[in-house]
């Protein structure tokens, strides 16, 4: 008996459009490139066949040849004989010394970048801050579970507490028009700083926001601040595990 093997449908490029801006090759990378950006081409997708791009954009071979050329060598795609070419399965990578940037992040891979405040509620510090016992008891806090999205949607989890005691104005601000962290640094110094990373496993919350399933690996960013010896802010940052990294370099003979 000889088993049949499954055949893929070819994919379908008629979604893609150009811009009319500069050399066709360029237009071409320009449009696979904002599939793959929004998602909507994630990793691992089967992308249409140079054929098929010939015939979409009425070009030569060697014109996509060279837009799918160009967008391999930056990374983004994975091109196998006989296999076709397929979205890259990336892992970012994060830097780990100082403060997470998220949002230079997500915009570092030409996503559109916003903070969306999912719950906000205010706190005494106490049982239920137990992870934060560096603030004394009865202080306010201020509770915060946010996402940070890219074109919208949510890349990385974040839960921050931050203390009333040292930013009494947090409980007005607009942390949708100007992120905590931001907001913090403009108004008091980090004069000490506190990072450690762990693994964790999503949450069904947590897995429903991310798209990844329940019990998914987590990378966990977990960060105190202080200003001179006050307390000013605690943060989870939670990363899909499968797809990021976080990096750090040192090097002891540089001046």
């Amino acid at each position: 008996m000889h088993s049949e093997s499954r055949i893929e449908p070819p994919p379908d490029s008629k979604g893609l459009s150009l811009d009319g801006q500069g050399p066709l090759f360029k237009q071409i990378e320009r449009a696979v490139r904002t599939e793959i950006m929004s998602g909507r081409w994630p990793s691992g997708h089967r992308v249409p066949s140079e054929h098929s791009l010939m015939e979409t954009f009425s070009t030569t071979r060697a014109t996509v040849s060279k837009a799918l050329s160009k967008l391999t060598e930056a990374g983004l795609l994975e091109r196998r004989r006989k296999h076709g070419t397929h979205v890259a399965r990336t892992t970012e990578s994060h830097a780990v010394l100082g403060f997470l940037d998220v949002r230079k992040d997500i915009e570092g891979k030409g996503r559109a970048y916003s903070y969306k405040v999912l719950q906000s509620r205010q706190v005494k510090a106490g049982e239920t801050t137990s992870f934060w016992p560096v603030v004394a008891k009865g202080t306010p806090i201020l509770a915060i579970k946010a996402a940070h999205c890219g074109f919208g949607k949510p890349e990385v989890l974040e839960d921050r507490y931050i203390s009333l005691a040292a930013a009494p104005d947090a409980v007005t601000a607009d942390f949708e028009a100007e992120a905590p962290n931001t907001w913090l640094l403009a108004r008091l110094p980090c004069t000490r700083l506190r990072h450690a990373i762990r693994a964790d496993a999503a949450t069904a919350a947590q897995a429903k926001l991310l798209e990844i399933a329940e019990k998914s690996p987590l990378l966990v960013s977990l960060r105190q601040t202080w200003a001179d010896d006050m307390p000013v802010t605690w943060v989870k940052l939670s990363y899909p595990g499968a797809q990021n990294e976080f990096v750090g370099e040192f090097n002891p003979l540089e001046p």
